[in-house]
C-alpha cells in the first residue's frame, strides 16, 4: 500500500488486473492529475495513517487536494460526515451539504458529497468529499477551495473524484479494471 502512494498520481493503476502485479489486495485507484505536479506536496505518515496533501503554489490552504488512508480503521461514514460538516454548520451563515452520486462505486460503503459555505452572502469555501470504507482501510479524499471556485474548475475536480474508486485483487469478483 505504501508503494501506491508514491505512484498514485503519476498513473492510473492499470496494472491492477495483473495477477503478477505488486498491487495485491485492496488498491486506491485515482486518475493521473497532471496539474498536481506543479503543486507543493506535504506528506504525513505513522504506523496506521498516511496522508498526501497538495497545495496550489501561491494559494497555501486556499486550494488543496488531499488523500488520507487509515489502515485497518472502520468508520461510521454518516457519523464521520456529520463531524466533517460540523465546522461549516457552526461558522457559516449559510451552509449546504449536498449528496452526490458516484458512477463507479457500488460494492462498498461510501459517502460522496459537496459543501458550500456562505458568509455575508458570498461563497467563502467549497469542498468535495469522497469517503470509502474498504476491507483493509478507510479512505478520505477531498478537494478544498477557500473561495468561490468557478464552475468549470469545480466540474474538473468532480470528474477526478468520479474517476476514483477501490479495487481488490483478492476479491473473487475481481473489482480491478482489466485495462
Amino acid at each position: 500500500m505504501r508503494l501506491i502512494l508514491t505512484v498514485i498520481f503519476i498513473t492510473v493503476l492499470s496494472a491492477c488486473a495483473s495477477q503478477n502485479s505488486p498491487y495485491q489486495g485492496e488498491n486506491l485507484v485515482l486518475p493521473s492529475i497532471q496539474e498536481l505536479k506543479s503543486w507543493q506536496l506535504f506528506q504525513k505518515q505513522d504506523h496506521r495513517y498516511r496522508s498526501n496533501m497538495w497545495q496550489k503554489k501561491g494559494q497555501r490552504w486556499a486550494d488543496t487536494f488531499a488523500v488520507s488512508i487509515y489502515d485497518q480503521l472502520q468508520e461510521n461514514l454518516q457519523q464521520k460526515r456529520i463531524e466533517l460538516d460540523a465546522p461549516g454548520k457552526s461558522h457559516c451563515q449559510a451552509f449546504e451539504s449536498i449528496n452526490m452520486t458516484h458512477p463507479k462505486i457500488n460494492n462498498i460503503p461510501f459517502a460522496y458529497w459537496q459543501t458550500r459555505c456562505e458568509v455575508n452572502g458570498k461563497v467563502v469555501a467549497r469542498m468535495i468529499h469522497l469517503m470509502m470504507q474498504g476491507q483493509e482501510s478507510f479512505y478520505h479524499i477531498q478537494k478544498v477551495w477557500a473561495f468561490d471556485v468557478e464552475e468549470p474548475q469545480f466540474l474538473f475536480w468532480k470528474q477526478q473524484m468520479d474517476d476514483t474508486f477501490l479495487c481488490n485483487l483478492a476479491a473473487s469478483d475481481h473489482t480491478c479494471p482489466l485495462d
